[in-house]
C-alpha cells in the first residue's frame, strides 16, 4: 500500500462502517508507525463523540461523564424490545448510521410500522444531527410515493427515532426484474418516483441519497406502487430541518457512488441543489432500461475516493442503447426480463429514450431537467408519441467539453492549425487567381462555341419542325378522306405516321382516338386522349364529349379525375347556363367526383343544378324567338340534334306561310342565320363548348335522373328516366333502361328492376352489334352513347347480379374484328 498520510488514512476509514473493517484497514494503513495510528484514532475518536456534545459543550461535567459512559455505546437486542407504544419484533434495514426494524405498534391504534434508530456507537453530533433532520424532511412531505412518518420519540437511552410507514416491498429495479414489467411499465413507475421527488423538491429537501434501494416498490391491488424512503442524508434548500447543526465534515462525500452526481462528488464550494436528485434519478432510469449503472459497479467498487471522484466527474456513460449493443452475453436476459426481444429493446432506447437519459446525466447540471417534473413530462411525452424536449449534444458542445479538458494542447493545436491554415490559404489564393484568369478565357471561347452551335442547331431544329408539322397535316387531311371512306386501315396508318413525325403535336393523337372510339377500340382511344391532353389539347370542345367516361371505363383515374374536376368547376362556377353535355360525363361514371380536396361526392349539387336547369323556362324545345334589335341570334338547336343522333324538326309546329308537313330547314327563313359549320370531327362548331337552350327534353330528363340516381333520390330517378323513355324521337333511349334498372333495385323493387336489365341487354347488344345491312338503314349513334350504355349495363349487373355482364364476351369478340380492319397498319406501327 503506497505511503498515506494522516488525513488521507482517516478519510478513508471513516467510510467502513464496520468496526473490524475499520481495523483491518488501520492495521494496513499505519503498519508499524504507532505515532500515526494514535493520531488517526485521535481523529476518529473526536468524530465519534456523543450526541450529549451538541447540547452540553466541553468543560461541561455532564458533557465529560457523557463522553465515556454514553447509553447509546450499549448494544441493543431488538427481539421484543419495547421502545414507548411500540415492541419491536425484527430487524429488516441498515443504513449508514440508522437500523431499521419492524414494530408493533399496540396502542392508540393496533398496526405493524418501520421503526428507525441510531446505530448503537454511533451517537456522534453529527450522526444525531442528520437523523433528526431526516425525521423532520419525511414529518414535512405528504405524498403517495413517500413513505409516510407516523410518530417520532426518543428511546430511553436516548436514541432518537421514529415511527413510519412500512413499506412491504422490493427495491425499484429487482421488483421490475422479478415481475418482468415492460420498458412502458418501468417508465410508468418512474414518473411517480419522479413526482414524489419533486414534492420533496417542493417542500425544500434534496434526498441526496436515491438508489434503488431508497425507492420500493410494492403491490397495492395489483397494482405497483413506488415508495421513496431514506432521507438521512436529506439537505434542506430554503430552512433548517433542526436546532441542532449540521456540519457536513471537511472533503467528506455523502452518497452512493454509482448514484451520485458530479457536483456532489466534486466536494468543492459548489452547493448542491435540486438537480443533483435530478442525476440519481437519469441513474435510476439507466439501470432500469439498461440493467446496469452507467458505471461499472466492480470499478468503483475497487477503485479510490479520488479515483472515484475522477471518474464521476469527468467520464461520459455510454447510451443505454450503447450499453445494450456491448453487453451481448446478458443481452438476452436483460430483454427476457422486459419483455422484449433483444433487438427490439435496442430500437426502443435508440433515439428518445438515450436522449431523455443522458439529459439527466448531463455533467453540467445547467444543461440537465431543471425539476423531476420536467423529467416525468418529458417521459410522458415518450409514451404519448410527443417529440421530448431532450436533444442529443451538439458537435459545438462536445469540442467545447474536449477543449476544457485539454486546454493546453488544444490552444496549441489550435495555433498550429490557424497558422498552417492562414499559409495554405494564401498560397491557394495566389494559384487560383491566376488558374482563374486563365479559365476565364478557356470558358469564354468555349461560351462562344457553344452558342455559335446553339443557333446553328436551333435554326435546324426549327426548320425540321416546320417541315413536319406542315407533313403532319397533310397526313391529318389524307387519314380524315380515308376515314369517311371506311378506309380504316390507310386512316390509322396515316396518323400514326403523323404521330411519329410530330410526337408532341397533339391533333394526330386526337384524330386517331375519335377513329378508335368509332370502332369501339376504347382502351387506344383512352390511352390517345390521354396523351393529348397532356399535350395541351382544350378539352373542353364537343370532340371531347365523354372523354372522361372513356378514361373512367379503361382505368386511368388521374386523367378521369382530371377531367371531371375541370367540368364540374365550369358548371359550378356557371350554372346559370345550361351545359347538359359537360354534366354528362360527370354523371357516366360512378366514380368520385370532388370540388375540393375532400373525398365526397358532390351528386346533390349535381342534382339540384340539373332540377334548376330543367325548371328554367328558357331551356325548352321551342322554335328559337325571333331577331332581336341588335341583330339575329344565332340559333344551333337544329344542328346540335343531328348530331346527337336526333331530328326532331319535324314535330314541331311550321312557321307562318308554310304548307303543312312543310319544315322550315335551319339556313331558310327571312332574318334566320344559317346553321353552324361542322368542324372536321363532326362536332358543331359551338362557342365555349357549351351547349345551346335547345337540348331535347328527353335528354334533359334523362341526365336529370341520372342526377337524381346519384344523389340516392331513387323516386325522382324513376318518374324522370320514364319520362326520357317515352319519346320515341330519341334513337338513344335505351341508354334509360339500365340506371331505371338500379334505381328500381335501390327502391327495393326486384322485379321491376330484372325487367329493365334484360330490356338494357337486348337494346345495347341490338346496338352495339348493328349488321353492314342494319347500320345503312339506321342512323349513325355518337360513340359516346354506346360507351355509355355500356357502362351504365355494366354498373347495373355488379349491383343488382353480383357479376359481369353477358355483353363481354360480345364485346370481346367486336373488338377482334375492329383490330382486324387495322391489322396492318398497327403491324406497321
Amino acid at each position: 500500500m503506497p505511503n498515506l498520510n494522516e488525513r488521507e488514512i482517516f478519510l478513508e476509514a471513516i467510510e467502513k462502517e464496520s468496526p473490524d473493517d475499520r481495523f483491518k484497514y488501520l492495521a494496513s494503513a499505519c503498519g508499524q508507525d504507532h505515532h500515526l495510528r494514535a493520531s488517526v484514532d485521535a481523529l476518529l475518536a473526536a468524530h465519534d463523540q456523543p450526541a450529549a456534545l451538541l447540547d452540553h459543550p466541553i468543560g461541561d461535567e455532564l458533557s465529560r461523564s457523557s463522553l465515556f459512559r454514553s447509553p447509546m455505546d450499549s448494544p441493543i437486542d431488538p427481539v421484543g424490545l419495547q421502545i414507548g407504544p411500540y415492541k419491536l419484533k425484527e430487524q429488516i434495514g441498515e443504513g449508514g448510521f440508522g437500523l431499521v426494524f419492524v414494530a408493533q405498534q399496540e396502542h392508540p391504534v393496533r398496526r405493524k410500522v418501520a421503526l428507525k434508530i441510531v446505530k448503537p456507537g454511533m451517537g456522534s453530533k453529527e450522526v444525531i444531527a442528520r437523523f433528526e433532520a431526516e425525521r423532520q424532511a419525511v414529518a414535512m412531505m405528504n405524498h403517495p410515493n413517500i413513505a409516510q412518518i407516523f410518530d417520532v420519540g426518543v428511546t430511553p437511552d436516548g436514541r432518537p427515532y421514529f415511527a413510519m410507514e412500512l413499506v412491504r416491498g422490493l427495491p425499484i429495479a429487482e421488483f421490475c426484474d422479478r415481475q418482468k414489467l415492460s420498458v412502458v411499465e418501468r417508465l410508468e413507475l418512474m414518473i411517480d418516483v419522479c413526482s414524489a421527488v419533486h414534492h420533496a423538491h417542493q417542500k425544500g429537501i434534496i434526498h441526496r441519497d436515491l438508489k434503488p434501494s431508497n425507492v420500493l416498490v410494492t403491490l397495492h391491488d395489483g397494482k405497483p406502487v413506488a415508495k421513496v424512503i431514506d432521507f438521512g442524508i436529506a439537505k434542506a434548500m430554503e430552512e433548517k430541518l433542526t436546532d441542532k447543526s449540521i456540519y457536513t465534515c471537511f472533503f467528506s462525500m455523502l452518497g452512493t457512488p454509482l448514484y451520485m452526481s458530479p457536483e456532489q462528488a466534486e466536494m468543492s464550494g459548489l452547493d448542491v441543489d435540486t438537480r443533483s436528485d435530478i442525476y440519481s434519478l437519469g441513474v435510476i432510469l439507466y439501470e432500469l432500461l439498461a440493467g446496469a449503472t452507467p458505471f461499472d459497479r466492480v470499478r468503483l467498487d475497487s477503485a479510490k475516493l479520488d479515483e472515484i471522484r475522477r471518474i464521476i466527474r469527468e467520464e461520459d456513460p455510454p447510451r443505454p442503447s450503447t450499453r445494450l449493443a456491448t453487453s451481448q452475453a446478458v443481452l438476452s436476459t436483460i430483454a427476457d426480463r422486459r419483455r422484449v426481444q433483444p433487438h427490439e429493446l435496442t430500437q426502443a432506447l435508440t433515439g428518445d429514450l438515450d436522449w431523455v437519459v443522458m439529459k439527466s446525466l448531463e455533467k453540467d447540471r445547467s444543461r440537465r431537467y431543471d425539476t423531476a417534473s420536467a423529467l416525468s413530462d418529458d417521459l410522458r411525452r415518450y409514451l404519448q408519441d410527443e417529440p421530448v424536449e431532450a436533444r442529443p449534444p451538439s458537435r459545438l458542445y462536445r469540442l467545447q467539453k474536449y477543449a476544457r479538458r485539454h486546454r493546453i494542447a488544444f490552444l496549441t493545436g489550435s495555433l498550429v492549425g490557424i497558422a498552417l491554415l492562414l499559409g495554405t490559404a494564401v498560397s491557394l489564393w495566389q494559384m487560383s487567381k491566376v488558374i482563374g484568369e486563365r479559365n476565364a478565357k478557356d470558358e469564354a471561347l468555349r461560351q462562344a462555341n457553344l452558342a455559335k452551335a446553339d443557333a446553328i442547331a436551333a435554326k435546324q431544329e426549327l426548320e425540321e419542325f416546320a417541315e413536319n408539322l406542315v407533313r403532319a397535316n397533310e397526313l391529318l387531311v389524307r387519314g380524315q378522306a380515308h376515314a369517311n371512306a371506311d378506309r380504316y386501315a390507310s386512316a390509322i396508318e396515316d396518323y400514326n405516321s403523323a404521330v411519329s413525325i410530330q410526337p408532341s403535336y397533339y391533333l394526330p393523337r386526337l384524330h386517331r382516338a375519335l377513329l378508335y372510339c368509332k370502332l369501339q377500340l376504347w382502351p387506344e382511344a383512352a390511352e390517345d386522349f390521354h396523351v393529348a391532353s397532356q399535350l395541351g389539347a382544350s378539352t373542353l370542345q364537343p370532340q371531347w364529349w365523354g372523354v372522361p367516361a372513356l378514361l373512367s371505363y379503361t382505368g386511368k383515374e388521374a386523367s378521369f379525375e382530371r377531367l371531371s374536376r375541370q367540368r364540374l368547376e365550369v358548371i359550378v362556377g356557371e350554372s346559370s347556363v345550361a351545359q347538359w353535355m359537360l354534366l354528362r360525363d360527370l354523371l357516366v361514371s360512378d366514380s368520385s367526383m370532388t370540388i375540393d380536396q375532400t373525398k365526397s361526392r358532390n351528386d346533390t349539387l349535381l342534382f339540384d343544378i340539373a332540377e334548376q336547369w330543367l325548371r328554367n323556362p328558357e331551356f325548352d324545345d321551342r322554335p328559337p324567338p325571333p331577331p332581336h334589335d341588335n341583330g339575329p341570334r344565332p340559333h344551333f338547336g337544329h344542328e346540335l340534334e343531328k348530331f346527337l343522333g336526333l331530328d326532331f324538326r319535324r314535330d314541331r309546329k311550321p312557321p307562318p306561310g308554310s304548307s303543312p308537313g312543310q319544315v322550315q330547314s335551319p339556313g331558310q327563313g327571312r332574318g334566320r342565320p344559317p346553321a353552324p359549320r361542322r368542324d372536321r370531327f363532326g362536332h358543331p362548331n359551338l362557342p365555349d363548348s357549351r351547349l345551346p337552350d335547345s337540348t331535347p327534353t328527353c335528354i334533359r330528363h334523362y341526365l336529370t335522373g341520372l342526377a337524381a340516381l346519384r344523389a340516392a333520390n331513387y323516386e325522382a330517378a324513376i318518374g324522370m328516366l320514364r319520362q326520357a323513355e317515352r319519346d320515341p324521337r330519341w334513337p338513344s333511349r335505351y341508354l334509360v333502361h339500365a340506371p331505371l334498372a338500379l334505381a328500381h333495385y335501390q327502391s327495393g323493387n326486384i322485379a321491376q328492376a330484372t325487367e329493365a336489365l334484360d330490356k338494357s341487354d337486348s337494346a345495347l347488344s341490338d346496338h352495339l352489334f348493328r349488321t353492314d345491312e342494319e347500320t345503312s338503314r339506321r342512323p349513325e349513334l355518337p360513340w359516346f352513347d354506346k360507351l355509355e350504355g355500356v357502362m351504365l349495363n355494366r354498373e347495373a349487373w355488379m349491383v343488382i347480379r353480383g357479376t359481369s355482364p353477358t355483353l363481354t364476351s360480345q364485346l370481346d369478340q367486336h373488338r377482334a374484328e375492329s383490330l382486324k380492319l387495322i391489322e396492318r397498319a398497327t403491324s406497321l406501327d
